[in-house]
């Protein structure tokens, strides 16, 4: 059985209904809900509840067909309370002229004999009840009871007769009845019924879909097909089981109802009355009659507005459409084309009839589907998708039908690329490029463009660069659009080869195309990347100034426009992100990543989630950027690319490093995975000192970096400074201050090129750290500049950083107050974000505070000495042990715990003691000759 979630306030409404009912009277309460979602098992629950309380439960539930048997329902509850009754007479009686009333309540009486506190009747799909027994139940519940009453029924309001409603609505005021609508369930629910064997995007995407309603969930859980694009669902075909239960509410329509809704099937989810007449060749009337009492039925509903109607959810639609026998199916289809022909109906209207009856060769429903699937492309592309498969498979392989077929390959690779089918992408290329002739012409470099791109996402650059150089030779020097695409693919790969010159003269001249043109997508694209050459070329002047064109053409789009122009916004917010304009940046990624979850543009979702987890992280919103970066692992894996992938894995690691408060759980991070240069590199290799600093360990081939040898190239130059800044202090835990002291010259002179107050800040940040052993004033003042300028750039995780390497300076220079001032508020910012790595560092740090207070008041050794109360009782039990000489393993053997939790134990001895080696650990234990306790020394409560 599937887990019990999503309901716990209403169980607990119904378990306090349940205590009031216990001191007096009759209480009922009407659980309301449409088919599936949830009331049958939340009665099922809460009667195991009422039972599990000392209640006595019954329970029944109405059935098709039983309006024609009176009391059946209340009968089939109320005769286990009798224990001698008789149900076949008392079902007679009820059926004669006795009083109802009279009845029940000899039932009740006999009931009141039991031990039970509380009578408890539940009443399953009353919505099927006789008026016999709504009458019955209208005067029990308004009768005194000789026993605590509790009445919970469950039914759907939209099939329920008027007089149920009647029977339970009462006078004003009165308390006795209650109404519990059951709406959907939260998401977060829906993903726990859904299991974890599936993608958060996929179970997002079913969420959707479903409504929040249990049953759709499960349905689309198990038929939905296109969720790969967390946006276009195709309902596929149901499990035989779940298909039977759903046509099994039809049965009691009449037989001119099951042919108007076949043909309403066949219509589509949504349809119009009089299509469907033509379709199931009935008369208007006999359609609106049948239309009556599939409503009364609830499996068809009035669409707002016009005169649509629409089958209560699409499960429900397939499920007809799949029982419709296979013949009787294609002839409708044919009927539907028909008449949608003769009303000049759109391609996209005509497409899921034409895509079922076409014959191969029929041209006409080629253009159709090529057509439909033009309009539909941003918003259903697994739809899309489906119908130019269709079309290629109707388009006869002749010499003459080549180019048609180019045309359709092309688009079909444009989709699959947008929703991750990256290989499926390139085989639709491949194919067009063999159909093309080898002279250059604006189709052939479209598709050459497109396969560029294709290539550099399966990590295939070299492939990609050959191609794109090749083709662009061949073409003439004309500015067309085709020129265009290629030039900016080729400028995309000199930048992340790091020529700068070069990438900015093809970005120049794929703008100038793109802006005669009037291609606005294009133009936003390339002044986006022409502003993250000018930054590398240190041309911050012309790097500002087209920034802020492209971000006014993005601004301009209208939403249609927008979602079409996804891949400009994505180049514009990663520019904005390294302008350091976050709050543009977040504007527009709110605005792309609903536009690519719309359009299931899974390519692009990566680069935005990305963008998503920096900016978020910069900002302190560190559990929102840990989501994303679930996400985008989830949708990396879904596309398959290599870098997509990394770059996803390595994000979420290190947002885990900042945020998991031990570092038993840390990834070993050798083993993480690292790009060649490109996009991104720098970025992961950034990551991946950070990652390794958090948990004690820096990765061999990164530690060895020195700057100007193994540094980031020339295009990264705008990233350097947090480069820079990291390598700093992996140096400095290394003990190479004179190597560290270089990356910190570095990042200054990066900074002071690009005039940022994030990049200033970081190179002060690497300043101070360098200087805070030696040269404590000059430390202070380096850090809290630094400080200063992050906050004013919006990156208040790294200012706060700064905060704390100012801490120790301030302690030497005799302002202890002020280092505890300091340490508290960081340690706080720290909690609030929910770093809790960081915020950890700022506890061993107060400590450290505090036991050099202590260590002032006495001789040198107690001075020293005095830093072990800061140990607690289990790594006091590890320092003793290592002072004897004991190994790692065999401490741990002796305290029964792991290698690796003794290793971590040492490592925070060594923090709180100020130390690093464990001569010196056992030189202070010796000193002491006494067992080490925890108690806090007074400057450290006094921090507190």
């Amino acid at each position: 059985m599937t887990p019990f979630v999503g309901r716990d306030t209403e169980l607990a409404a119904l378990r306090s209904v349940l205590e009031a009912t216990g001191r007096a009277g009759v209480r009922v309460v009407a659980v309301t809900g449409d088919p599936g979602i949830g009331k049958t098992r939340l009665l099922g629950e809460f009667g195991e509840l009422a039972r599990r309380r000392g209640a006595r439960v019954v329970s029944s539930s109405a059935t098709r067909g039983q309006r024609s048997q009176p009391l059946a329902p209340l009968l089939d509850a109320l005769v286990d309370c009798d224990r001698c009754a008789n149900r076949k007479t008392a079902a007679g009686e009820a059926s004669g002229a006795l009083a109802p009333s009279h009845l029940v309540r000899d039932l009740v009486n006999r009931a009141g004999d039991t031990d039970a506190n509380t009578l408890v009747v539940l009443v399953d799909d009353m919505h099927w009840a006789d008026e016999t027994t709504i009458a019955l139940l209208n005067q029990l519940v308004r009768s005194p009871s000789p026993v605590p009453l509790l009445v919970v029924l469950a039914y759907r309001p939209r099939q329920a007769p008027v007089r149920l409603h009647t029977a339970l609505v009462g006078a004003p005021g009165d308390e006795w009845v209650r109404e519990m609508p059951l709406g959907a369930i939260s998401e977060q629910d829906a993903q726990t019924l859904l299991g974890s064997q599936r993608s958060a995007p996929w179970k997002s995407a079913v969420y959707r879909h479903s409504g929040g309603n249990p049953l759709h969930l499960h349905a689309l859980a198990a038929a939905a097909t296109g969720l790969c694009s967390t946006a276009s669902v195709v309902v596929g075909e149901l499990p035989a089981a779940l298909r039977m239960r759903l046509v099994g509410e039809l049965e009691a329509a009449s037989p001119l109802s099951r042919i108007v809704l076949d043909a309403a099937a066949v219509a589509g989810e949504v349809f119009e009355p009089a299509l469907v007449a033509q379709i199931g060749q009935c008369r208007d009337a006999e359609v609106h009659r049948a239309l009556d009492e599939l409503a009364e039925l609830d499996v068809v509903r009035r669409v707002a507005g016009g005169r649509l109607i629409g089958f209560r959810h699409a499960v429900l639609w397939r499920a007809v459409y799949d029982a419709v026998s296979p013949g009787w199916q294609l002839a409708a289809h044919d009927r539907a084309a028909a008449a949608l022909c003769r009303r000049g109906a759109s391609p996209q209207a005509l497409a899921p009839h034409v895509a079922r009856i076409a014959r191969p060769g029929d041209l006409a429903a080629v253009s159709t589907l090529h057509r439909a699937a033009m309009a539909v492309q941003h918003d259903a592309p697994v739809t899309a998708a489906h119908w130019l498969r269709v079309a290629l498979r109707l388009l006869p392989h002749r010499p003459d039908h080549d180019q048609r077929r180019v045309v359709l390959l092309v688009r079909l690779a444009q989709l699959a690329a947008a929703v991750g089918e990256l290989l499926a992408s390139r085989d639709a290329l491949h194919e067009a490029l063999r159909l093309l002739q080898r002279r250059p012409t604006t189709r052939r470099a479209h598709a050459v463009a497109l396969c560029v791109m294709v290539e550099l996402s399966l990590s295939r650059r070299a492939e990609a660069g050959a191609l794109a150089r090749a083709e662009l030779a061949a073409l003439p020097a004309t500015q067309s659009i085709g020129r265009a695409m290629l030039t900016f693919e080729l400028a995309c790969l000199e930048l992340a080869a790091g020529h700068v010159d070069t990438a900015r003269e093809m970005a120049a001249v794929a703008y100038a195309a793109a802006h005669r043109h009037r291609a606005r997508s294009a133009e936003a694209t390339t002044l986006a990347l022409l502003a993250v050459a000018d930054t590398a070329a240190l041309d911050m002047p012309a790097a500002r100034r087209r920034l802020d064109q492209a971000v006014d053409l993005l601004d301009a789009m209208l939403d249609g426009e927008f979602v079409r122009s996804l891949r400009a916004a994505a180049w514009v917010i990663e520019a904005e992100i390294l302008h350091e304009r976050f709050d543009d940046a977040l504007r527009h990624l709110d605005r792309a990543v609903a536009g690519a979850q719309q359009g299931g543009q899974l390519l692009l979702l990566t680069r935005l989630y990305a963008a998503l987890v920096v900016t978020m992280q910069a900002r302190g919103r560190l559990l929102e950027a840990q989501e994303c970066a679930q996400r985008a692992v989830e949708v990396a894996t879904a596309v398959g690319g290599d870098r997509e992938i990394a770059v996803a894995r390595t994000l979420l690691a290190w947002l885990d490093s900042q945020m998991r408060p031990t570092t038993e759980a840390d990834p070993d991070v050798d083993a993480l995975p690292t790009l060649p240069e490109g996009p991104y590199a720098l970025l992961v290799r950034r990551l991946l000192v950070e990652i390794g600093l958090a948990g004690g360990k820096v990765p061999g081939h990164l530690a060895r970096s020195r700057p100007g040898d193994d540094g980031p190239p020339a295009s990264d130059l705008c990233s350097q400074a947090s480069w820079c800044e990291a390598m700093t202090r992996a140096e400095l835990v290394a003990g190479r201050a004179e190597l560290a002291a270089h990356w910190a010259d570095r990042a200054a002179a990066v900074a002071a090129v690009l005039d940022l107050p994030g990049h200033t800040g970081l190179a002060l940040l690497a300043r101070a750290q360098v200087l805070a052993a030696e040269d404590p004033a000059r430390a202070v003042a380096a850090a809290q500049v630094a400080a200063r300028e992050l906050a004013s750039a919006g990156m208040v995780v790294d200012a706060a950083r700064a905060r704390m390497v100012a801490v120790g300076p301030l302690a030497a220079l005799g302002q202890v107050d002020d280092s505890y001032r300091e340490i508290k508020a960081v340690q706080a910012a720290f909690e609030g974000w929910g770093a809790h790595r960081l915020a950890r560092r700022a506890v061993v740090e107060r400590r450290r505070l505090a036991a050099r207070s202590s260590r002032r008041a006495g001789p040198d050794d107690r001075e020293e000495a005095a830093g072990l109360n800061l140990l607690t009782r289990r790594e006091g039990q590890v320092a003793v042990l290592v002072s004897q000489g004991l190994t790692n393993r065999r401490v741990a053997q002796e305290l029964f715990v792991t290698e690796k939790t003794v290793e971590m134990h040492l490592s925070n001895i060594f923090a709180k003691l100020g130390v690093s080696s464990r001569a010196v650990v056992a030189r202070l234990i010796g000193a002491t000759g006494r067992p080490v306790g925890a108690a806090v020394p007074a400057g450290e409560a006094a921090a507190t």
